[in-house]
């Protein structure tokens, strides 16, 4: 799994169904909209990577360094849709350009629209 992208988009996704549940291979599935064999290829070099683990019921977790990853992702993405929705783009439109924004911008451009955003929008 080489593209930042993809490790980045499963990094997240796991993130956001661990705050509500278990997360399984087929959770990934449903949400990715993806085949079981890739969602098993991407978890292998997941965790190849030291990205995610499953534990012995087959549970799958982040590890440290996939935590930061998948949270510094999830604030970006979350970032991105507050701006966009603030600017007066609709949640679903706003939602799948941040998907695209998050990788894509610098880590300088990222903290340049962060802090006009709070200046701005005036967010929490």
């Amino acid at each position: 799994m080489k593209q930042k992208k993809s490790v980045e988009d499963y990094l997240k996704i796991i993130y956001t169904l661990s705050k509500r549940k278990a997360v399984h291979g087929s959770d990934i599935v449903g949400e990715l909209g993806v085949s079981r064999p890739t969602v098993s290829v991407a978890l292998k070099a997941l965790t190849e990577e030291g990205y995610v683990f499953a534990d012995d019921g087959h549970e799958i977790h982040l590890t440290e360094k996939g935590k930061r990853i998948a949270e510094d992702t999830y604030e970006r993405h979350s970032t991105f849709c507050r701006i966009l929705t603030g600017l007066g783009v609709d949640e679903k439109t706003a939602a799948a350009d941040a998907c695209e924004m998050e990788h894509a911008v610098s880590s300088e451009s990222y903290e340049a629209l962060k802090t006009l955003a709070r200046e701005t929008l005036r967010e929490e």
